[in-house]
């Protein structure tokens, strides 16, 4: 029988299995809510959070549980921290705050104490500022209820820098470019192929420019029949034609306003509308469906094909005026098979991001990294997260214990795909030696994510002796051939 004040025996393994089931499913819980919420210790260590609070500070998820509250109001990240307040109040602190991206919150502090009245932990809270109560006119609330929208839509691409690969030279001067061009309200057209990334690289744009804070709306031109493109970019009024919504709709243009429109696939858009779009350029004024009124707007436009638009406009199938009025900074997205350099770094950005999502060890080996090199990627970005999402969807179907081999054919390519094995190892000392420092190194990545800075970091040694061994490793195989 148990009395007052003795100790309970536990199963402490059990005990921290728990503890990470419940780390786990809290993880799951943060991030599934929609406004800003995280934890600090009593030194303002930010020990857990979601992408919301990540997002409205411009930054990622990742970089935002590394960081110190206080360096982040020091950096400008928002304007005053009631967290570090609440720790040396003892007490709730409440009280309005400005993010980065201009986004006004009421922020709630509240402190976690220990048995001695010690702070151990804060818990904040961040809630939008409602200003729809001020609001008289229809189209007043129209305008805050869309911003909500737009927070929780951009919550799905949280603000990361990595969303980016950029290991080639060809990509680092892109995004040099598209940084600059981002802090302009100027006209962009983003050429690339099929795949290659052109509406992430739109993203980046939206959230480097002075518009980060307002909607960015995508809208893929060759996904609309052609009788409802038109009401879906202008809108329309109530009754304007038959089937129409009773309380009438706002258009695509006007949920930019402020913000981003992202025309993809503009090469598909009806010829009948190219001169509509021209005028609303050119005036940026939109009239709804059955309305006589025109509506002042104020957007950036970012367009993207895989077309040659000048080649359109010589066949008449692009009007020229509309093309010259678009064409104001084109970006040339290179394809994948251009950048072998991205190709391994994205290989293993997509091969951790799988691993993370469905669990099996899968390992990229020097042979399947050098079919990946050596293969066309007519699907650019897109095929080769398919092709590693494949593989490691494979992984599945056999037992962690046991080696795994694939065998895969690329454009007749066949790789296998193997865990490294250090048995079986013979030659002199100096092979040995090679072979476990390029086994050694191609871990090293893998553990990196393929972030060719931070391996070499990781090995000591500099980036450009990382970039030689690579290389050489990759002279040796093929002589070996």
């Amino acid at each position: 029988m148990l009395r007052e004040g003795d100790v309970v025996p536990r199963n402490t393994k059990k005990t921290g299995r728990n503890y990470q089931l419940a780390k786990q499913n809290l993880d799951q819980i943060f991030d599934k809510l929609p406004d800003p919420i995280f934890v600090t210790d009593q030194y303002g260590n930010v020990l857990l959070s979601n992408s919301t609070t990540a997002l409205t500070l411009d930054m990622s998820l990742d970089q935002l549980l590394k960081s110190n509250i206080r360096d982040l109001v020091n950096k400008g990240y928002y304007t005053k921290s009631y967290a570090l307040e609440a720790v040396e109040k003892k007490c709730v602190v409440k009280g309005e705050l400005t993010t980065r991206l201009n986004f006004k919150q009421m922020s709630t502090s509240t402190p976690i104490m220990d048995d001695e009245g010690n702070v151990i932990l804060v818990l904040t809270t961040g809630r939008t500022i409602d200003i729809a109560d001020k609001c008289t006119s229809p189209e007043e609330r129209e305008l805050i209820n869309r911003r909500k929208r737009e927070m929780e839509y951009l919550r799905s691409y949280v603000l990361d820098t990595d969303t980016i690969v950029a290991e080639s030279k060809a990509m680092r001067q892109l995004l040099l470019q598209a940084h600059a061009v981002a802090q302009t309200d100027s006209t962009v057209v983003l050429y690339g192929e099929t795949g290659s990334g052109k509406e992430i690289l739109a993203k980046y744009l939206h959230r480097h420019s002075k518009r980060a804070g307002e909607p960015f709306i995508a809208v893929n031109c060759a996904t609309f029949p052609e009788h409802l493109v038109e009401s879906e970019l202008f809108g329309y009024e109530k009754g304007a034609f038959t089937g129409a919504n009773a309380e009438g709709k706002i258009g695509l243009f006007e949920a930019a306003h402020r913000g981003t429109l992202f025309l993809d696939e503009i090469a598909e858009l009806p010829f009948s509308l190219q001169s509509k779009l021209l005028r609303v350029l050119e005036t940026y004024e939109v009239r709804r469906l059955g309305s006589h009124v025109d509506r002042k707007l104020d957007f950036r436009l970012i367009a993207a094909t895989h077309k040659d638009l000048q080649k359109m406009t010589q066949d008449g199938t692009f009007r020229a005026d509309l093309y010259y009025r678009l064409n104001v900074i084109p970006i040339h997205i290179p394809p994948l098979r251009d950048r072998p350099e991205d190709i391994v770094a994205l290989s293993f950005k997509f091969l951790e991001d799988f691993k993370k999502k469905y669990g099996p060890e899968i390992q990229l080996t020097p042979d399947t990294l050098e079919s990946f090199r050596k293969y066309h990627w007519p699907g650019n970005v897109r095929e080769l997260r398919n092709v590693v999402e494949r593989l490691v969807i494979s992984g599945l179907q056999s037992d962690s214990s046991e080696q795994l081999v694939l065998d895969t054919q690329i454009d007749g390519i066949v790789s296998q795909y193997d865990y490294f094995r250090l048995a079986g190892l013979n030659g002199t000392l100096k092979q040995v030696m090679r072979a476990l420092e390029e086994r050694y190194i191609y871990q090293v990545l893998n553990e990196c994510g393929g972030r060719i800075g931070e391996a070499a970091d990781k090995l000591g040694i500099y980036r450009t002796v990382l970039y030689r061994k690579l290389k050489a490793f990759e002279r040796e195989r093929n002589a070996a051939k």
